[in-house]
């Protein structure tokens, strides 16, 4: 059964690797990618240019904003205001600087390739103000120096492994790290659960599956289709490691690729596995829900449809890893962190920024994981009983009855009496009721424990 399996991944697996759609889905991150980056080098080409600035009849000026080197600018004196506006009409400058009793005005034109930075040149002139005043005042170097000095400051943030130096710049980065983590994984989830489903509506549209069940069982058929998904996104993310790691040497002193790199290294060893294992499990988990819907379609069209209800399942997650980057300390997506199909976006985001601890992280790993296996055990009997059946019932109507265990010509009544007229234990072992009954008192645990305590 195993070497069956394996075949059955196999073929999926290669079908869709010789594909174009494939490529075009593997590809088209790296085409976005030179896209913008292309875009980027434009753009920073031009901010390299250094404008020219004319000083109007002003050397003393002229000579302190020449010395300051963060206004990236060729600055040079103009004898009139005439020549300056005549130059700047011509083209041979890009702007020019006059002064009437300390209010100083830059004029430029719509025209030119390059900007000046408005900041630097305010801050640069505003010291030349205080520069003036100070003497006027006759105040030494040294108390202008201490009048002008910052106030020692340092912001620190509480986590859960303990206080660490932060600021804007490190809160936007985790916000950052969160909300990215959320669109990754929200994105794979939705391109692999299409995958599924449309393997799965076109055996069923084409009336195959009967042939291949003629040779193998539904579970074969059934985990060879999740197994040959699960090696296509690890053909896709090795292609992009490696991508990355080819490129790398070439990008690495680019500002884009730096500022990435800074917002990255706050992420720990830790971090790292947990998010890897969130994602697997997560994609898994909505991998096994797109086959047992899928298998109650009955041509392709209807593949979209069935796999809605995954897709809004999986939103819920995704807006509360993004709205959980910004307000990570509301109760409701504190306790939705914890619900197995919404906890792989929501508490990596959490975690990311760490206002969950790794306790309650590992915790949420684990209902996943134990959400994921009760869903594919009880995945294999609704795909064994509806791959081959085509009912005109709607889609949501038959997985309620699958995932209930009810037929559709008996009542509910009925169900719990055998032929022999023997009654049949609901809470035996394994059994769907005990299993979500359990779930429940989980929650119930945790939700005690982590809001009302």
């Amino acid at each position: 059964m195993k070497n069956q399996t394996w075949l059955v991944a196999k073929n999926i697996y290669r079908s869709r690797v010789k594909g174009v759609g494939f490529w075009a889905l593997v590809l088209s991150p790296f085409l976005l990618g030179a896209i913008y980056l292309i875009i980027g080098l434009v753009i920073s080409s031009g901010a390299n240019q250094s404008p020219k600035m004319a000083v109007v009849d002003n050397p003393a000026l002229t000579q302190i904003l020449s010395k300051n080197d963060t206004l990236k600018a060729d600055i040079r004196n103009e004898s009139s205001l005439d020549d300056a506006k005549k130059d700047l009409s011509s083209g041979k400058i890009d702007g020019f600087l006059t002064e009437d009793n300390g209010a100083y005005t830059i004029v430029t034109d719509n025209k030119s390739s390059v900007k000046f930075d408005q900041s630097s040149f305010q801050t640069a002139l505003t010291q030349v103000n205080i520069s003036k005043t100070a003497q006027r005042l006759n105040l030494s170097a040294a108390d202008v120096q201490e009048l002008l000095s910052p106030a020692k400051f340092t912001m620190k943030t509480q986590t859960s492994s303990g206080q660490k130096s932060t600021g804007d710049g490190q809160t936007g980065a985790n916000i950052a790290i969160g909300s990215i983590a959320s669109i990754l994984i929200f994105t794979l989830m939705m391109m692999y659960v299409g995958i599924i489903g449309q393997e799965i509506g076109n055996e069923k549209s084409s009336r195959i599956m009967e042939t291949l069940l003629a040779a193998t069982s539904s579970n074969v058929q059934y985990y060879g289709k999740i197994i040959g998904v699960i090696l296509l996104l690890a053909t896709q993310l090795g292609i992009y490691v490696l991508g990355f790691g080819v490129a790398y040497p070439f990008i690495k002193n680019l500002d884009q690729i730096k500022a990435i790199g800074a917002m990255l290294s706050g992420i720990t060893f830790g971090f790292g596995i947990y998010l890897v294992a969130m994602s697997l499990i997560g994609i898994l988990g909505y991998l096994i829900l797109a086959s047992i819907v899928a298998s109650l379609v009955n041509e392709q069209a209807q593949v979209q449809q069935a796999t809605q209800p995954i897709a809004f399942l999986a939103m819920i997650g995704y807006i509360g890893g993004i709205a959980g980057s910004t307000v990570p300390g509301n109760i409701v997506l504190k306790v939705l962190s914890f619900i197995p199909f919404i906890s792989p976006t929501l508490m990596t985001s959490r975690l990311a920024i760490q206002y969950s601890t790794t306790t309650e992280a590992w915790i949420a790993l684990g209902l996943q994981l134990l959400a994921t296996l009760a869903i594919a055990k009880a995945g294999e009997k609704i795909y064994a009983r509806n791959v081959l059946s085509y009912s005109d019932e709607k889609i949501m109507s038959q997985l309620f009855k699958g995932l209930t265990g009810r037929n559709s010509k008996k009542k509910t009544t009925d169900k719990l009496v055998s032929e022999n007229g023997e009654k049949k234990n609901p809470w035996r072992r394994n059994s769907p009721l005990r299993l979500a009954l359990i779930i429940i008192i989980i929650l119930i645990i945790l939700a005690y424990r982590f809001i009302f305590k």
